[in-house]
């Protein structure tokens, strides 16, 4: 029984070793430049935009947020650098560039939800 199982399981998994040696096959037309019929979500590039939707991108407040987020991390990483380095000015510095670029990218996307004006 293990010995029929074994087998059936060789035979699903194991690939031909003859199956990387079959001929290549000849050049074949690409489908970008057949001449074929333009389905549904072809492009043409001479009609106007058939969007129906308006745009509506207002400013947000993502600059806004990036900075104040920034300094947050960069007066965070200024207290724990200080806390933590005993080394120098180098450490220090690190921490809080660190701790700057560290909430930079959360604070604007938080910012970026905030629409500016009405």
């Amino acid at each position: 029984m293990r010995k029929t199982l074994l087998l059936l399981i060789s035979l699903t998994v194991c690939a031909s070793p003859a199956a990387g040696q079959a001929a290549p096959r000849g050049p074949a037309a690409s489908v970008l430049y057949s001449g074929g019929v333009r389905g549904p979500l072809s492009i043409d590039w001479s009609a106007a935009s058939r969007d129906s939707v308006v745009r509506d991108i207002r400013p947000t407040y993502w600059k806004e947020g990036a900075l104040v987020a920034g300094l947050l991390g960069a007066v965070g990483g200024f207290l724990l650098g200080s806390a933590v380095c005993e080394s120098g000015t180098g450490c220090l510095t690190g921490a809080i560039i660190g701790g700057g670029l560290l909430l930079t990218i959360p604070g604007a996307l938080i910012g970026g939800q905030f629409r500016k004006g009405g």
